[in-house]
């Protein structure tokens, strides 16, 4: 049986330190931001996907335009929901395959959104 642990909470909560501390310790972290970013940059479908919703600007020499896409996102929550819906799934896929190949007895989930983004746990 594996022990997986939920990493979370806002911004200066101290997560980061905490995964790193396990890491050092050498329990494997997933980190569901850098999960989101490699996603974003090499999934093609999800690529499409993003530049169909907020346009080519998105991205610029095939590299995610972070701060074009945040200028629309946090200024219309229509469109972070939108984000959201595109970049979430990936993202879970992403965990739910790293906690397959995970052999250790204990995992650490580090993400901000670990209720909202609904990572569904795969069963043993």
């Amino acid at each position: 049986m594996v022990l997986k642990i939920g990493l979370t909470g806002g911004i200066g909560s101290g997560k980061s330190i905490m995964a790193k501390i396990f890491s050092i310790l050498g329990i494997p972290v997933f980190y569901a931001d850098v999960a989101a970013r490699n996603v974003m940059h090499e999934d093609a479908v999800l690529k499409q996907k993003i530049k169909q919703t907020f346009g080519d600007a998105a991205y610029e020499n095939d590299k995610l335009n972070r701060k074009y896409i945040a200028d629309i996102a946090f200024n219309n929550p229509f469109k972070l929901e939108q984000l959201n819906a595109i970049v979430h799934p990936a993202t879970i896929a992403a965990a739910q395959q790293w906690m397959l190949q995970q052999t250790t007895p204990l995992l650490l989930l580090h993400t901000v959104l670990f209720a909202e983004a609904s990572i569904v746990v795969p069963p043993q």
